[in-house]
């Protein structure tokens, strides 16, 4: 009875420790991924295309072996576009499910606001949205990288092709808030620069539902083209309106990278048509690296990709900076990271610029003919990225005020 007794022990004591060494190997060997991004709401569409190309790029990663013999982890937390649950929501993926990398947010409010805790808490922070300028200016920090063209990046590169091709009169309609009030901001300078002339600005507020009240303003400006600065649903219900009452016909229409995204052009191909924009990504260019992605990403999702291809881009980024760095330190793979350069990206060779972590990219122009985004030029990213400006004041000196020439 003794012998039965200690033998049902054993067993007890090995089925038990059995139990508990595959859940200690399989925790030290897991690493954990922030994915913060608007899931529902104006930006919805981006939040969840940012979440497939973190996860497509996840899974190639696992698939070799993880990173660092660790299997990775996405922990998936909805910012609701504000800066406030951006926050809370970043404090809880750091401190309580302790993540290596967050990758986020969507809107440039709601990114500039996670700076703050990245920076606080020495988490490496990927941006593949968000354009604001301020972020790598005055809120950039150590571990903050981006792949996403910043407003200073995209005003370049439009303002000189609006300049010679499409009219040398314009006016700057924007949402009035951290992303607009930014792209509106550089694209008025880079506009005055070429010598443009902006006739008229303004400001609606995000998720404004009718746009009329400021049509009167824009039809008496005698402008020749229209700037918009606006995003997602915002997007689609200004262009509904335009359209509606005969103003995308009258102005040639052209705006920043994320103001319509592919997959949703088709909804309204016809006020579209014509609407010129910089992207670094467009399923409808025939470029071979582009092809690959897209391919790829829609035999995986049945879709097109879009601008969030970005996200894909930034894990593979972060991983290579942490084989780099042979640890999961902060500081030493924030330090990795600087001047890395990745082959073979959804828009082939990216390179990080040391000085304020933004990636340097070649971008398109795209117009949008029958519904689909379609290359019609292409722009090195070192005529676009301009000088580092960390630390610096990009709104000093600067004004709305109209320079009216003779």
């Amino acid at each position: 009875m003794k012998r039965v007794s200690w033998l049902v022990l054993l067993v007890a004591v090995a089925a038990g420790v059995a139990w508990l060494a595959p859940a200690a190997v399989s925790q030290a060997k897991v690493v954990k991924i922030g994915d913060l991004g608007s899931k529902v709401g104006v930006f919805e569409g981006y939040g969840k295309y940012q979440t497939w190309g973190i996860r497509m790029a996840v899974e190639e990663l696992n698939a070799k072996g993880g990173v660092l013999g660790h299997k990775v982890e996405i922990i998936s937390e909805d910012d609701e576009t504000k800066p406030a649950p951006a926050v809370r929501k970043a404090e809880k993926l750091i401190l309580q499910d302790d993540v290596k990398l967050i990758v986020g947010a969507v809107s440039s409010g709601a990114t500039m606001a996670v700076m703050d805790v990245t920076k606080k808490h020495r988490t490496i922070h990927w941006n593949s949205v968000s354009c604001a300028e301020f972020m790598r200016t005055t809120k950039f920090h150590k571990y903050y990288f981006s792949n996403q063209p910043d407003s200073r990046m995209q005003a370049n590169g439009l303002a000189k092709y609006i300049v010679d091709k499409m009219g040398k009169k314009v006016y700057i309609f924007y949402t009035d808030y951290a992303m607009g009030q930014s792209d509106g901001r550089q694209f008025k300078t880079a506009f005055e620069k070429l010598g443009g002339e902006v006739v008229g600005v303004a400001g609606a507020p995000l998720d404004t539902k009718d746009f009329s009240p400021w049509f009167g303003a824009i039809n008496a400006s005698g402008a020749d083209v229209l700037f918009l600065a606006f995003a997602g649903t915002d997007s689609l219900r200004l262009m509904t309106q335009l359209h509606s009452f005969g103003m995308t016909k009258k102005y040639r229409l052209a705006g920043i990278d994320c103001f319509l995204l592919q997959q949703d052009l088709a909804s309204i191909a016809e006020p579209m048509e014509g609407f010129v924009q910089l992207n670094h990504f467009s399923a409808y260019n025939p470029d071979a690296a582009m092809q690959a992605f897209n391919q790829k990403f829609k035999k995986k999702f049945g879709v097109d990709a879009n601008i969030a291809a970005g996200a894909y881009d930034a894990v593979l980024f972060w991983a290579a900076a942490v084989e780099k760095a042979k640890s999961f330190d902060p500081d030493k793979v924030a330090e990795a990271h600087e001047g890395m350069c990745v082959e073979g990206t959804h828009i082939g060779r990216q390179c990080i610029r040391k000085e304020d972590h933004q990636v340097v990219m070649d971008m398109h122009l795209y117009q949008v003919k029958g519904g689909k985004n379609l290359p019609i030029a292409r722009i090195a990213g070192s005529d676009t990225i301009g000088d580092a400006m960390v630390g610096k004041d990009p709104v000093a000196g600067f004004t709305w005020e109209l320079k009216k020439k003779n």
